[in-house]
């Protein structure tokens, strides 16, 4: 067995995942992981969309158990390793969203954290005040900023006795100056020898913070190297390599031919939870391309346009002043949004497709609140044949649908309110390549109409081949725009991660 390298005095490592595999469905999610972790190190863990990230940091933390494998913690293997067991082995979790009943006290929280373990009200007084003098014991988990709520969950791991630590996207709702705390805090632990997975998608922290990242693409592990010995734009190409250009399906609009028609969609200084100051153009026929990573923004912009969020800014939809947004009075004023959570927000799974397809438009079909069957039917089988939805009765269940289906029938539920803008997020998230041409011809169709589009999409090379321009999109801000022949998958990806601002330091 690998027992994994050691800190350089013979220390054994503080976990050795060896060989790691899992999957779901048939689908393998981690395929043959190997990684360890020594005691006083930072070790950075990142890869795209899918690449089984949280998969394996589940595993370690016991919510998952892997299908093969070994996992070895302070020297000792492991066996049906769960949560319970996990936090008995010293490993704790500090999730990217702090889980605190906001109601209850800090010292509350803390004391319900610590399960059946005696801590006195005095020990946790002295592990808060070491770490953070301005945390009051007795206030309101609600009152206190996000960082200090990320400092309540570490103070649990400490008092727990942790000695692995496991840090999701820590900072992506800290300030600057709020993230350099938490940071000075994460090496003090490591200078006492916790071990820290930290899991980001922030390039320039890893150099800053870390001693060594891993890189997992597809379930694999592709590069494992000190950070000292790498660079930004390696772990970039490492995690999203430049690929094959697909056969593109249609030629694409330029600006110029859109240029002297009103916006569809004026968005101007638009501010709200995860982004800042966003200001775009989107014109009929158009498809504009917002490119980013998690946590860059992208869908707190789509659902404040779209009215599921609040947001301060001015939104112009069809030369007209559209302040009050509503998901309701977007979709009357010609505004669709297909989510990028099809069965959370999407579809309803245990409702038909024609259910599904004409539930935003029943007052279109209905006379004094009484469905007309003959036109709800008929609505839904014109956007099934439109969509190539597969062949059958449309009055299965959604839920029995396949994934692309699935999505298709989200569609067909945007497009059954003729809009004049509509917004796709992450449309081709979970979908099939059969299912994935029929979306992109879709698209084209729908611009071809003169419908303006705003994808919004992860896959760089789906920006690069749909777009007739793109907006990336960076914490919270836009960073770039790319138009005509700088529409490419190595700008469009340097650009999503900062890539390119190393290369102008360099």
């Amino acid at each position: 067995m690998v027992q994994g390298r050691t800190d350089g005095n013979g220390a054994q490592p503080v976990a050795v995942l060896e060989n790691i595999w899992k999957s779901f469905g048939g689908i393998a999610v981690l395929k043959g992981v190997t990684i360890d972790l020594q005691p006083g190190e930072i070790h950075a863990l990142v890869g795209g969309n899918g690449a089984g990230k949280s998969t394996l940091m589940k595993i370690v933390t016991g919510v998952e158990t892997p299908d093969s494998g070994t996992i070895t913690i302070a020297g000792n293997e492991v066996r049906n390793l769960s949560p319970r067991a996990a936090h008995a082995n010293g490993v704790y979790l500090v999730p990217q969203e702090p889980e605190l009943f906001p109601n209850l006290s800090v010292h509350e929280n803390i004391s319900l954290a610590l399960g059946d373990l005696k801590v006195s009200r005095s020990k946790i007084a002295e592990v808060t005040a070491s770490l953070c003098d301005t945390i009051d014991l007795d206030s309101r988990a609600s009152d206190l900023s996000i960082s200090d709520q990320q400092l309540v969950e570490i103070i649990r791991g400490v008092l727990r006795g942790a000695h692995l630590l496991i840090v999701d996207e820590p900072t992506s709702s800290l300030t600057a100056k709020e993230a350099q705390r938490l940071f000075t805090h994460l090496r003090n632990f490591a200078q006492n020898g916790v071990g820290i997975f930290y899991v980001t998608h922030r390039m320039a922290e890893i150099f800053e913070l870390c001693d060594r990242v891993t890189v997992l693409r597809d379930g694999v592990t592709v590069l494992q190297k000190n950070t000292e010995d790498s660079s930004i734009a390696e772990l970039v190409a490492a995690m999203v390599p430049q690929q094959g250009q697909p056969v593109a399906i249609h030629e694409k609009q330029t600006r110029q031919a859109v240029a002297n028609v009103e916006p569809a969609l004026q968005v101007r200084e638009l501010t709200g939870d995860g982004f800042c100051n966003v200001s775009f153009d989107l014109y009929p026929g158009e498809v504009l391309g917002i490119a980013g990573v998690i946590g860059a923004g992208r869908t707190e912009l789509a659902e404040t346009i779209y009215g599921v969020r609040k947001g301060l800014g001015k939104v112009t939809l069809n030369s007209k002043d559209y302040s009050k947004r509503t998901p309701n009075k977007s979709l009357r004023l010609g505004l669709s949004y297909v989510p990028e959570d099809r069965h959370e927000h999407g579809v309803f799974l245990l409702g038909s497709i024609v259910d599904n397809t004409t539930s935003g438009i029943l007052e279109r079909i209905s006379t004094l609140g009484v469905i007309n069957r003959a036109k709800d039917v008929d609505s839904a089988e014109t956007f099934a044949r439109d969509l190539s939805l597969q062949k059958g009765s449309l009055s299965r269940k959604v839920g029995n649908l396949s994934g692309g289906n699935q999505q298709k029938v989200s569609l067909a539920k945007a497009l059954a309110a003729q809009p004049s803008v509509i917004i796709l997020d992450e449309p081709s998230r979970g979908i099939d390549v059969a299912a994935r041409a029929d979306l992109y011809r879709l698209v084209e169709t729908l611009a071809n109409r003169g419908l303006a589009v705003l994808l919004i999409s992860s896959e760089f090379e789906e920006i690069e081949l749909l777009s007739t321009r793109v907006l990336v999109m960076r914490d919270g801000l836009v960073t770039d725009e790319l138009t005509g022949e700088d529409i490419s998958f190595g700008n469009i990806r340097d650009a999503a991660f900062g890539a390119h601002d190393s290369k102008k330091s360099a």
